[in-house]
């Protein structure tokens, strides 16, 4: 008898280890994840002229290099012409020497309104995917391709919606929060605002804000406004940031670094170009 009552503890106190390195693992801390945001690089477009875009470019690189991230994403518009071939290849010359992953969202420069099947195929010669999901330090990063929430051909507006969908049914299989890279920002100023150049359609943003909410969005990076914003919808962060071309708001020429804590806190810090 006390032989068994001495083999049931020691069973006991097994199944208790066991159960606390179980919950021990489901409560682990995350990862700090840091990540550039670089914002409408649009060579030709800026301040100067076209070889003064290609400068800040790659000093922006050069700094990156620098902070080693461990993601790089672009919020579209690479080019300020999406038809001139030669800016698009010195683009991809300069961002081959981001030693960090680089994911890219497609803009309206580089797909331009109306959406056709030629110009993604253009789209997806030139840069690849116009629509990816990708794993970082226990995160999701999804980039969507928000042109194909504007007016674009249906069957590829269902395509990125059946995607979209599940990527976030396997982000909430693995408990990872989400964080999503676009060029146009769901809204600019608050989420009832009428149809503009630099928001998605009113019939759709609502759906997608709460699609987003519903599966663990944490933070949206968008680009597109050539301005600077901080505003949020339920638990989303939305963060607009400054870009290597040019501001309409009079912020001087960087991008942003943002640094996710273990416990999902961010910061969000400018780098300034020389």
């Amino acid at each position: 008898m006390k032989n068994l009552y001495k083999q049931s503890l020691s069973y006991l106190i097994a199944a208790v280890i066991a159960l606390g390195f179980i919950f021990g693992c489901g409560q682990r801390e995350l990862p700090e994840l840091r990540i550039v945001q670089l914002c409408d690089p649009q060579l030709g477009f800026g301040q100067g002229n076209f070889d003064a875009d290609v400068m800040r470019l790659k000093q922006a690189v050069q700094k990156i290099n620098e902070l080693a991230p461990d993601m790089v994403v672009i919020a579209g518009d690479m080019v300020n012409d999406g038809k001139d071939d030669d800016a698009i290849a010195l683009f991809k010359t300069i961002i081959a020497s981001i030693k960090a992953p680089v994911l890219l969202a497609a803009g309206n420069h580089d797909l331009p309104d109306p959406v056709t099947t030629a110009g993604i195929q253009r789209y997806r010669s030139l840069y690849g995917d116009d629509y990816r999901a990708v794993e970082c330090k226990s995160r999701c990063i999804i980039a969507v391709n928000t042109q194909l929430w504007r007016e674009a051909p249906p069957e590829e507006s269902n395509r990125h919606e059946l995607f979209l969908r599940e990527s976030f049914q396997k982000a909430k299989k693995k408990q990872q929060a989400v964080i999503i890279l676009s060029h146009v920002p769901p809204f600019v100023s608050s989420i009832d605002e009428p149809d503009e150049y630099f928001n998605l359609p009113i019939s759709k943003r609502e759906d997608i804000l709460r699609l987003c909410n519903d599966n663990g969005v944490l933070i949206w990076l968008a680009g597109h406004t050539h301005t600077t914003a901080q505003r949020s919808y339920e638990r989303i962060s939305i963060l607009n940031g400054e870009t290597t071309s040019t501001n309409f708001d009079s912020r001087p020429p960087g991008f942003r670094l943002l640094t996710i804590h273990p416990n999902q806190s961010f910061d969000w810090e400018f780098v300034a170009l020389p």
